[in-house]
């Protein structure tokens, strides 16, 4: 009777340890397609630096922009308009904000959380590509939909330091088309959708980046010009004096 069950219980399970080996494979063979469309370790790891310079329309106004990084996880983003602007950056340890308005300029440390998001923000490399080799990540294959009639896998990706994210990824190249942001309870907080890419030195970069807040739109970016290692020294990313 007990070997009747346990082989019944074995049946039940087999189907189901079957699908999961099959997912698991799957999944492996799409994170290797996306580390070969985003340049593969050997190229992506010689990209030391990053600029990219465009508009963004958001509340109606449009801003110039320019935001630069540098390896492993520094970063200095502008944001400006006439004679004001909004400046935030992260050294790889110091998160900052300078703020001018007209001729009064103010500059103050980032909090606790803002620092945390920004240090987040700052790398270069999406939490896909190297989950073949460390494992940081927990991922998961969640399905496969049709997205603005295009077929799409949706991977959900869950980070020791925030909260899940759903990543959109066009199934013939392997490019990730949509970002969703889950809070706590596990609702979509903020959408960022990626559109027009064009390959610069041999990598894939969107050119047009689209952010929603409960599916209204909050604001629009378009790139006009991208330069890859620039030699960018370190002291640009710390705090500014003055």
């Amino acid at each position: 009777m007990l070997a009747k069950l346990i082989l019944v219980c074995l049946l039940y399970l087999l189907p189901i340890l079957s699908f999961a080996q099959d997912d698991a494979f799957t999944l492996e063979s799409i994170l290797q397609r996306f580390t070969k469309a985003y340049g593969g370790f050997r190229d992506v790891d010689a990209l030391s630096s990053l600029s990219v310079e465009g508009t963004i329309l958001q509340n109606g106004r449009t801003f110039d922009f320019l935001m630069r990084k540098k390896r492993p996880h520094s970063m200095r983003y502008r944001l400006s308009y006439e004679s004001n602007s909004i400046i935030t950056g992260y050294d790889g340890s110091q998160g900052w904000i300078r703020t001018k308005n007209n001729q009064e300029v103010s500059i103050d440390l980032l909090d606790d959380e803002a620092r945390r998001k920004i240090r987040h923000q700052s790398r270069f490399d999406s939490p896909l590509f190297y989950h073949l080799q460390k494992r940081e990540s927990q991922i998961e294959l969640i399905e496969r939909i049709i997205l603005d009639e295009r077929s799409v896998l949706v991977l959900e990706v869950i980070e020791y330091d925030s909260e899940a994210s759903r990543y959109y990824l066009d199934f013939e190249t392997a490019h990730i088309v949509r970002v969703d942001y889950l809070d706590a309870d596990g609702e979509v907080s903020i959408q960022t959708l990626y559109r027009d890419y064009r390959v610069v030195e041999g990598f894939p970069f969107a050119f047009e980046i689209e952010t929603r807040v409960k599916g209204e739109t909050k604001s629009l970016a378009k790139v006009n010009s991208i330069d890859v290692n620039l030699g960018i020294f370190s002291v640009y990313f710390a705090k500014p004096k003055n």
